[in-house]
This record gives structure tokens, sequence and C-alpha cells, in this order.
């Protein structure tokens, strides 16, 4: 058997030594050019710029919740490790990204600061709606990738330490920019010093984002800004406004309304899932949407969750259900009274109404068919707010619809700046009173 098993060895060596060198190389060569020419990711770190753009194409594919080390490095073709040894730990690389934003949006501001340069101060009113106006169809045309990555930002910072540092200075970027630009169109000096003017644009950013190419809501916020660059209260300003105001409105809602269809039968905890959803959005935006936080939330298991709602979006359009509904109801209210019940009581208590409208706009910018939903909440902004005008300003009947509507889009911005001590409880009551100021002078 070893004999034989040595003449098989030696009948195949000698096989191999009679063949051709030639023959043999190249398929060594083959392999080892094959193994060899698998690509490396570079070493060398991207530059902010590059880290950027990034992280706008991931936020505005998956959310912030997707803006993690690996994705990010993924997307830019690195490793993780060459990532963290240039830039730092998560904390630093969110501090690059958004001083690379700050320093693209400062670019940006400087054409726009040069053209206000020219012009006579202050503006004409026309001129300075119109100016306004084109400020931000630019913000959510040309630069909606990095819009939608501020205002999820800002929105997380409310719960993320690190982002509300590394945030901070880009937000005073922005800050800046608008409170020259409403010095320079008119708008009250109250409002600007009282942060309300910033809050407005930050909303009505939100709302810009998904709704440009709509052509009521462009209108509308022409409108919108008419008003606050001629006087907040209707008295002040042609009645045509308010009365384009009311069909814009309605056009923007029955855009929205859906057919009626038949509810099916549903478990009984599905009313408890939607509210849980819906807080959880507005709270901390769709990452928070686990199958399994939920689950955890209404005490059901997390697997019977999941058979009804197999996908993360179908959690989403469930807590957008809720919220929706909350806020009509908020706006319906027939008095103050039912209106502070509803913000105090039960859900209203952990639902912010004004982070959740947000939250529901800067959803619709990865689920187009929310853009029904945000218009609706759009045209709606303000409908109670007239009513507490009435009680508490008396004195200002000029006060309308379309008054409340822009006092209220500039208090739900501000709300949401909290995070980066730009508001507070105190800061939005004196914001409130601060408009309430306004629209009593222009009435009067």
């Amino acid at each position: 058997m070893a004999i034989r098993c040595m003449a098989v060895a030696g009948a195949t060596c000698g096989s191999m030594a009679k063949m051709p060198y030639n023959r043999v190389l190249p398929v060594t060569s083959e392999r080892f050019l094959n193994h060899s020419a698998t690509p490396a990711r570079p070493n060398k770190a991207p530059p902010p710029a590059m880290l950027l753009a990034a992280a706008c194409r991931i936020v505005n594919t998956d959310g912030l919740a997707g803006l993690a080390l690996r994705p990010l490095a993924q997307a830019l073709d690195v490793s993780v490790t060459v990532l963290t040894q240039h830039y730092g730990i998560r904390a630093d690389v969110l501090a690059a990204i958004c001083a690379a934003a700050a320093e693209r949006d400062a670019a940006a501001h400087a054409g726009w600061r040069a053209l206000l340069a020219q012009l006579p101060a202050p503006l004409a009113p026309a001129l300075a709606a119109d100016l306004i106006e084109a400020v931000l169809e630019d913000q959510a045309t040309r630069h909606r990738d990095l819009s939608v990555l501020f205002l999820e930002m800002l929105h997380a910072s409310t719960w993320d330490d690190a982002l509300r540092l590394a945030m901070a200075p880009w937000f005073a970027v922005r800050r800046d920019f608008w409170r020259d630009v409403g010095g320079q169109a008119l708008v009250a000096p109250e409002l600007i010093a009282c942060g309300w003017w910033h809050g407005y644009v930050i909303a009505e950013q939100a709302y810009g984002v998904v709704l440009d190419g709509v052509g009521p809501y462009r209108l509308l916020r022409r409108v919108c800004l008419q008003r606050i660059v001629a006087g907040g209260a209707a008295a002040a300003v042609p009645a045509a406004d308010a009365t384009l105001f009311a069909l814009l409105a309605r056009q923007m809602q029955q855009a929205a309304a859906a057919p009626a269809t038949p509810a099916p039968r549903r478990p009984d905890w599905y009313g408890a899932a939607a509210r849980a959803c819906g807080i959880r959005l507005a709270a901390q935006g769709v990452g928070a949407l686990t199958h399994r936080a939920i689950a955890a939330d209404i005490g059901i298991a997390h697997s019977t969750l999941s058979y009804r709602y197999p996908a993360q979006h179908d959690l989403v359009l469930a807590g957008l259900d809720s919220i929706i509904a909350h806020i009509v109801t908020a706006v319906d209210a027939d008095d103050l009274d039912q209106l502070q019940r509803l913000r105090t009581a039960n859900d209203g208590s952990q639902l912010d109404l004004a982070r959740a409208s947000l939250a529901v706009a800067i959803a619709a910018t990865r689920m187009p068919d929310l853009a029904g939903c945000v218009a609706d909440l759009r045209s709606r902004r303000g409908g109670n707010l007239v009513k507490v005008f009435s009680k508490y300003l008396p004195h200002a009947p000029g006060i309308d619809a379309l008054a409340a509507h822009v006092v209220s889009m500039g208090l739900t911005g501000l709300t949401i700046t909290e995070p980066l001590g730009a508001a507070s409880e105190q800061s939005v009551a004196n914001a409130f009173a601060a408009a309430g100021r306004w629209l009593s002078g222009y009435s009067g």
C-alpha cells in the first residue's frame, strides 16, 4: 500500500515536473492578482464638505435615525476607524457636519446680504414680502437637502445633548441672518427681539420643504408675509387678503380630504397604539417608533404589534392619525376652557401640539403621501387663537383669522427652538404678549 501511494505521488510529481512553466505560472498569478485586486478603502478622511453631503443624503432618505457612524462611513467609502481617527467620536462628527453646514449657509447668505446692501432701507412692504418669499423659496428648493437636515437636527436637539451642542453655532448663523433680513424688511422690532420672527421662519421652512410645489400653499405663504410686513391686524391692510386667505385655506383642506371608507374591525389596543406612536413621534421623531418601544408603552407583545403594523412606516401613519385628530379637536374647541383641558388632560399633557405639527411636516419630507395632511394642518394653524385674542384683546377688533394664523406660525416655530436656549415657556409667553401688542397697535 505504501509503495502504491509513493508511486501515485511520484507519478503526480513527475507529471507536474513535465508541465511547461508558462502553464503553471498564469494560474498562480491570476489567483494572486485577483486576491490583491480587491480595492482597499482609502485611508484619507473625507473633507467636511463631503461629510456634509453624505449626511444630507442619509437624512433625506432615512431620517436622522440613519445618521450613525457606520452608515456615514459606508456612504463615504471609508472605514469607521478612518472617520473617528480624523474627526473623533460621534459628537465630534456631528459638530463637523454642523460646522460645514454653517459654512455653506453663510456662503448662501452672503449673496442675499449683498443684494440687501444695494437696496434702500427700510424696504417697501411689497418688496420686503418679495424678498422674504424668494429666500424661503431658495431654502425650500435649491437648498432643500440642507433645510431638511437643519429641521431634523433642530427637532432632535430636545433629547440629544451632543447634537444640541453641535447644532448651536449653525442655529446662530441662520438666526442672525433672518434677524437682519427682518430688520430691513419692516418686521416689527419687538417680534424680532422676542424670537417670534425666527420662529415664524422655521415653521415656514418646515412646511415649505414639503408643500413648495403646491400652488395654494405658495400663495397662502405670500399672503401671510404681506400681512407681517404691512401690519398684523386687518384694519391696517386691505380686506381682500383676509378673503383670499380663507379661500386658500379651504382649498388646502379640500385637497387633503380623503373619501370616507368603512373602518375595518380592529383590536381594542389599536387606539392606545396610535396615541403612543403620536406621543413618541412628537417628542423624538420617527426614530423613536420601534415595535418594542410601542408594545412596551401599551403593554402587549411586540410580535402582536408587528403583525398588525408590519413596518415602521405603519407606526408613523398610526401616530400621525392620532396627532392630526388631536390638533383638529383643539382647533375646533368651543371655548378657552375646553382648549385648556385638551392641552392638559390625558394625552394632551404629553403631546406638544406645536412639536407634533412640525413632526408631521418633517416626516412628510420622506413620505410624500403625507403631504395632504401637512397642507391641512398648515391651513388650520391659529384657529383657536382667534378665540384667545377675542378674550384677552377685546379692544382690538381688527384681529382676524389671518392675523391669528400668522401669530400661531411664529409661536409654533419658536417652541421647537427651546433646546438651543432660544425659547422657554416664559419666552413663548413673552412672544405671545409681544404679538398681542403688535396686533393692538395696528388695529387701534
